[in-house]
C-alpha cells in the first residue's frame, strides 16, 4: 500500500522559492506555496506585500523505505542550490534538517485562568520578531479560545515559537529574550524550551 507523508519547507531567503520549487517537484505531489505570516495574523492582510517562504509538499511512495530515499535525494538536491532552509515533517513537528542553530519555546496556559485580551496579538507579533542575534518564525494554532474569557474548564492548545540563529551561544540569548517577553504578556504563562542543534 503506497505511503504519504507531508512536510514543510522554510526559505529563508525568498528569492530561491522558484529553484526550490523546481527541485521539490520531482520527488512530490500537492507542492503549495504560501507565507509563514498567513498561519498567525489573524486579520486580513495585504497577499501583495507578503513574501512567499514556505512550501507544503507531500511525497508519495510504495513504501517506508522508498520515501525515505526520495526525500534524502529531495535533501541533496536542496543542499546542492546552497540556499539556506529548514525541512519538518509536518505532521510530528521534527525538523528534518536546520542550517542554523534552532530551536523552539512551547508557551503554555495551564496556569492561566483568564486570558487578557491582546495576549495572542502580541504572542504572534513574537512569531515574527526579528533581532540581531536572530529571528523567530510561528504557526496559528488550530483552536483559540476567546480572550477576556475563564479558560479554566478549557483545554488550551499551546503556542509554538521556533527560533533561528547563527550560533548556539546567540540562539540562548534569543531564547531569554522571547522568554522574557512572553512573560511580560502574562506573568502566569509557561515556557519550554527546546533546542535543535545545527
Amino acid at each position: 500500500m503506497p505511503v504519504k507523508r507531508t512536510y514543510v519547507i522554510g526559505i529563508l531567503n525568498d528569492n530561491a522559492i522558484s529553484e526550490v520549487n523546481d527541485v521539490i517537484s520531482k520527488y512530490a505531489i500537492n507542492t503549495h506555496d504560501t507565507s509563514s505570516h498567513m498561519y498567525f495574523l489573524k486579520h486580513p492582510i495585504d497577499l501583495t506585500l507578503v513574501t512567499h517562504d514556505v512550501i507544503f509538499f507531500q511525497i508519495v511512495a510504495e513504501n517506508d523505505s522508498e520515501l525515505d530515499a526520495y526525500l534524502k535525494n529531495a535533501i541533496n538536491d536542496l543542499d546542492a542550490l546552497n540556499v539556506e532552509y529548514v525541512l519538518r515533517d509536518y505532521d510530528t513537528g521534527e525538523f528534518l534538517v536546520t542550517v542554523r542553530y534552532g530551536g523552539q519555546i512551547e508557551v503554555s496556559f495551564d496556569n492561566v485562568k483568564v486570558l487578557k485580551k491582546g495576549t495572542f496579538e502580541r504572542i504572534d507579533e513574537l512569531k515574527l520578531l526579528s533581532t540581531d542575534v536572530g529571528y523567530c518564525r510561528g504557526f496559528k494554532p488550530s483552536f483559540r479560545p476567546l480572550e477576556g474569557k475563564s479558560i479554566e474548564d478549557k483545554k488550551v492548545l499551546p503556542e509554538i515559537i521556533y527560533l533561528i540563529s547563527d550560533s548556539k551561544e546567540n540562539l540562548l540569548r534569543l531564547r531569554d529574550n522571547i522568554i522574557q517577553r512572553v512573560l511580560e504578556i502574562d506573568s502566569n504563562l509557561e515556557c519550554e524550551f527546546t533546542l535543535f542543534f545545527k
